[in-house]
């Protein structure tokens, strides 16, 4: 705990967590007497009366999806950048597999792309283009990532117990109100798959605090992302070491299995579902399917097919064009209502054309570019 509540580390872990959102009022009112504020959060820390407090939350629609983020008060925040830059992070990170790419520093989705196409690559001068992916996906994996068998799998690594208490803390500060529940499906609900978006259209009058399900993650928190890379761990080293998958890798909740042996693979998602229902996390049984790999199949929103002479066709999904055509019409329709600024509706549409510039084809590059002039460029 003294590395935790050490003011120096405490500050590097303040100075991280302002990066590029000093224009925020919660930091910037923070900022006004942070030493103060450090101070006071190291004693906490040490006196072990820290504890964590609530936050705002609010929606975001994702592909016609809603998802909940949690913001945790800037407080809250630095302890927890603490937490995971001194200890969670570099104890975890050592048993995770080299292809386990997400939410780590010099990994992410650009480097789970890189290998998984090396992966093609290489299944290729083996095999050729006769084969098969299984592609698998978790059903409401940060709603259903249980504590208990969370911590119980932490402990194996982390031995402080003050660590762990502080650790213990964070989590608590993501149980789920479940009050609404008859006893009878509250002695189960861990059990249950739990839909986060369901539970946040509930009416507050339901959420009395009687019944707490210590169950599921805040989506955009520090800790979360840790512990959802580390959580299915027993799943990567199943496949990599149990059954020596040369050709299998993960980013969060997308995995994938290539393969010549078609049987192997429905094995290998049966041995799989099984370990996830261990785990208390649940298959997504809509989007995990077996693909061909000389035949169109998508993984991390990109379109991908290995043709017979080797070449790794890579094509934007059509769908995000279409979504990106819809939302550009419907951004102009925003800025024309006083509803968004023009700089922001520009801002994104050049993020996300800089994202994907390399992989749309000719045509679909000039249409793309087209609208965007047509709605903005001339205003």
């Amino acid at each position: 705990m003294k590395k935790v509540s050490d003011l120096n580390n405490l500050y590097r872990a303040y100075l991280k967590s302002k990066k590029g959102s000093t224009w925020k009022p919660q930091i910037q009112m923070y900022e006004m007497d942070y030493l103060a504020k450090l101070v006071a959060t190291s004693n906490e820390l040490e006196s072990h009366t820290y504890y964590a407090r609530k936050g705002s939350s609010f929606t975001i629609h994702e592909r016609g999806k809603q998802r909940n983020i949690r913001s945790n008060p800037f407080s809250d925040r630095v302890v927890r950048r603490c937490l995971c830059d001194d200890f969670l992070i570099p104890t975890l990170r050592r048993y995770l597999i080299h292809d386990n790419g997400a939410s780590l520093t010099g990994k992410g989705i650009s480097f789970t792309r890189r290998r998984f196409e090396q992966h093609l690559h290489e299944y290729y001068r083996k095999y050729g283009n006769e084969g098969y992916i299984l592609l698998i996906d978790f059903s409401k994996y940060y709603d259903n990532i249980q504590h208990q068998k969370l911590k119980s799998r932490v402990k194996r690594h982390i031995k402080d117990e003050e660590i762990l208490w502080l650790f213990d803390r964070v989590l608590d500060n993501f149980k789920i109100d479940v009050s609404y529940l008859s006893d009878e499906f509250y002695s189960k609900c861990l059990n249950m798959k739990f839909d986060g978006e369901k539970q946040s259209k509930l009416d507050p009058k339901y959420l009395t605090g009687e019944k707490f399900m210590h169950k599921s993650l805040a989506i955009g928190d520090q800790v979360s992302q840790i512990c959802s890379v580390f959580f299915p761990t027993e799943i990567d080293n199943y496949c990599k070491i149990v059954k020596s998958i040369q050709f299998y890798g993960r980013y969060m909740d997308d995995s994938y299995i290539v393969s010549n042996d078609k049987k192997f693979l429905h094995e290998m998602l049966d041995q799989i579902t099984k370990i996830a229902s261990e785990l208390g996390i649940f298959i997504n049984h809509k989007k995990t399917r077996i693909m061909k790999l000389n035949q169109p199949f998508t993984y991390l929103k990109l379109r991908y097919k290995l043709t017979s002479t080797g070449h790794l066709v890579k094509r934007v999904n059509p769908q995000a064009v279409t979504r990106e055509r819809r939302r550009l019409k419907k951004y102009r329709g925003l800025v024309d209502n006083n509803k968004m600024d023009l700089e922001d509706a520009k801002a994104s549409f050049k993020s996300w054309y800089g994202s994907y510039e390399k992989l749309l084809s000719y045509r679909t590059r000039n249409n793309i570019k087209a609208l965007y002039n047509e709605l903005f460029a001339e205003h």
